[in-house]
């Protein structure tokens, strides 16, 4: 394998860490709510980013089966990398400050909100993330190609594609959030 597809096992290994540690703190969020809407809310998203960990496992070897024949734009993969790792440092940091607020009983709506826009900039990285890596897939399933690695390009990208809809859904999701702490 090359240099640009070992980047992009990396970023796919970093975005697993970073669904990780969301599920984590949306479901920290969802507990620490005595506003039922909002924790409903935070629940759905911490299921669903617990899911893409799990599905970009399995991504992952598929990538590794079947990487993209070229990464058009480098620049673009490692600048994302940046805003990713800085994504993680920035949710661990959340999720143990929600943990602090833990120990005296608090209730944590009031720090949900404050923390919308972060949390919408996680959400947006991630659909940054999900659609390079689309677009790194989509040349591959209409060249002629063997048809294993066809079928496997449709794979990667019908699961890209569902992951980054979820993230956009979540954007969506975040907003209702912002929109009902308004009234």
């Amino acid at each position: 394998m090359h240099d640009s597809s070992d980047k992009l096992l990396s970023i796919i290994d970093e975005m697993k860490e970073l669904e990780r540690h969301l599920a984590i703190l949306y479901g920290i969020a969802a507990a620490r709510t005595n506003e039922p809407f909002i924790g409903a809310i935070m629940r759905k998203i911490s299921i669903e980013s617990a899911m893409h960990n799990y599905i970009l496992t399995m991504l992952k070897s598929l990538i590794h089966e079947c990487p993209p024949r070229r990464i058009f734009d480098l620049e673009t993969l490692l600048s994302l990398q940046g805003s990713i790792e800085e994504a993680i440092t920035h949710a661990k940091s959340l999720i143990d400050y929600m943990n602090s607020m833990e120990k005296v009983n608090y209730d944590i709506t009031n720090t949900i909100i404050e923390k919308l826009n972060d949390l919408e900039s996680y959400e947006e990285n991630a659909v940054k993330v999900y659609s390079f890596l689309l677009r790194s897939y989509l040349p591959i399933t209409s060249t002629r190609i063997d048809e294993k690695h066809r079928i496997i390009s449709k794979l990667i990208i019908k699961l890209l594609k569902g992951i980054s809809d979820d993230e956009k859904n979540h954007e969506e999701m975040l907003e209702v959030v912002r929109e009902i702490s308004l009234k």
